[in-house]
């Protein structure tokens, strides 16, 4: 997360953004786009997102987080901006949909990240590219990160400015581990799950 807000991103103290995936990902890139000074952050999700990772990215930080199966993500990021739309978009959903949305909710200049689904080989989706020429966007895709980002993402977590602890939501022993593999995989009930010894 620290090399998607800080090497590749650039985002710096004050700038708007809206995190499209609150997974580990999303709230850990929430985290440290809070430890950096950018706000307002706006996180989304799904209904089946709310008692977990919206409540977390609530708890966590998020100057508000929007469930997109109740409210219309455009209009209510229009709402919050007035219209003018935020600095940046993060989208970690690796969904079709997402991807649109980002380049309608980031203002002319923005920058908007496309992250989601590179773990799984990527999506097709349909891109309007006159939205992306017209309104001048910096569209950037990561999925790695360099080894001089860690000795930042190591100080964010050992002063306490990101929280880790928080993301292992579920907990299993050495001898459950195909149970733990099968909820991470399938459940957004949780967010990380640790396998203990």
């Amino acid at each position: 997360s620290v090399h998607t807000i800080i090497t590749r991103m650039g985002l710096k103290a004050g700038q708007s953004v809206a995190i499209l995936g609150p997974g580990a990902r999303g709230i850990l890139m929430m985290q440290v786009c809070r430890a950096i000074g950018a706000g307002p952050i706006y996180v989304s999700g799904l209904d089946r997102d709310v008692p977990v990772r919206l409540a977390m990215a609530a708890r966590l930080g998020a100057d508000e987080v929007i469930n997109v199966e109740k409210q219309d993500l455009r209009a209510r990021i229009a709402e919050l901006t007035g219209g003018i739309g935020v600095d940046a978009v993060l989208e970690n959903t690796g969904a079709v949909e997402p991807i649109d949305e980002s380049l309608d909710i980031v203002r002319k200049g923005g920058k908007v990240l496309w992250a989601g689904g590179g773990i799984r080989g990527g999506i097709v989706a349909p891109v309007d590219t006159y939205k992306i020429i017209v309104k001048e966007l910096d569209v950037i895709g990561e999925i790695s990160q360099i080894p001089y980002d860690w000795h930042t993402a190591i100080h964010l977590a050992g002063t306490g400015r990101v929280q880790l602890k928080p993301l292992v939501t579920h907990r299993y022993d050495l001898d459950r581990w195909e149970e733990a593999f099968d909820l991470a995989a399938t459940s957004s009930e949780c967010l990380r799950v640790a396998i203990q010894p």
